[in-house]
């Protein structure tokens, strides 16, 4: 009887097995009846410890008196023919994989999001303000308001992997060259080793910013790299990618909780400040879009903001029909 590598059953059952592994195991299972029982003990043991960690945010000591009481009852119901399988080296595997999955349960309590992004996709969702976020693998996320994205860094998977829509994100990624860290939406990819960068996408385009490292951008075939203080900005619906320094410093508005302006045109911060609190801001001329200012202002409310822009600049503010007027 032909023998399983342990490995590539476990890649099984975590799904991480590619297309020739997959039926490698398949194959095994259906060729014979001793091999298909070999799998379910196995299974089975892989399946109660998942559940232990699925229910671990909810109730660590309900899902430990379950998984008793599942573990009990099988060993009460076994039929003893099936008395050799439970001490064959099958079964002692099957054990291993129970206790590393226990310990995993009880170090569960203490990872980032219970550690579910071990054997599935996570999903993240900031609301009305900005939130940061640790991922499993020392990495740190700061989501913008109105922003989600999924992750997974699954055990066997070559690569870290973050899925994003829409919405705008500060990564510090932690570095590993072994497992790439890679950020896509449906047209773009972003792939890292460890670096920290701004990253903006919409439906339309993807705005890249990096402050530390570099980062991979690819589009169709296309590929750019990046390197501290550059930006990228790609059209997903043409493909073009145009590659500049940033004007400013506001894009990291939401990590920083400050808005750093030097020298800058009155009208890019402004910009800024509009996005930034969901608001209609307008400049009445020219002359004042173009006035340079150099400030910091705390991220904390629109009108405190608008009093220090107002006497800095001897500015006149005011109110009509739901924006805010700047002469």
């Amino acid at each position: 009887m032909e023998t399983m590598n342990e490995e590539k059953l476990i890649k099984y059952l975590l799904q991480e097995s590619d297309l020739e592994e997959t039926k490698a195991v398949q194959e095994w299972i259906s060729e014979d009846e001793s091999n298909k029982k070999q799998f379910e003990e196995i299974q089975w043991v892989w399946n109660s410890s998942k559940v232990l960690l699925e229910k671990s945010e909810l109730d660590e000591n309900q899902a430990w008196q379950n998984f008793t009481k599942i573990r009990d009852k099988k060993s009460a119901t076994a039929p003893k023919q099936n008395q050799r399988i439970l001490q064959s080296n099958w079964f002692r595997a099957a054990a291993a994989i129970t206790l590393l999955f226990l310990s995993a349960w009880v170090y569960s309590v203490f990872l980032p999001q219970s550690g579910r992004a071990y054997y599935s996709s996570v999903e993240l969702q900031s609301e009305d303000t900005p939130i940061e976020v640790p991922l499993l693998d020392g990495t740190s996320i700061t989501m913008n308001k109105n922003t989600s994205l999924s992750y997974s860094q699954k055990v066997f998977g070559k690569e870290r992997k973050v899925s994003m829509v829409s919405g705008e994100a500060f990564f510090d990624v932690k570095r590993n060259e072994n497992k790439p860290f890679v950020i896509e939406n449906e047209k773009v990819q972003i792939t890292v080793l460890g670096t920290s960068f701004h990253v903006k996408t919409s439906q339309t385009a993807t705005e890249v910013i990096v402050v530390t490292g570099s980062v991979q951008v690819e589009i169709n075939g296309k590929k750019e790299v990046l390197k501290p203080d550059e930006k990228l900005k790609v059209n997903q619906e043409t493909g073009e990618m145009e590659k500049t320094l940033p004007s400013n410093k506001l894009y990291n508005y939401y990590v920083s909780k400050k808005f750093h302006a030097d020298g800058i045109p009155l009208a890019e911060l402004v910009a800024t400040l509009s996005e930034a609190y969901g608001e209609t801001i307008e400049i009445s001329s020219e002359e004042l879009k173009n006035l340079p200012i150099t400030t910091t202002l705390e991220y904390g409310s629109l009108s405190s903001n608008l009093e220090v822009l107002r006497e800095t600049l001897n500015l006149n503010i005011s109110q009509q029909n739901g924006k805010y007027i700047i002469r």
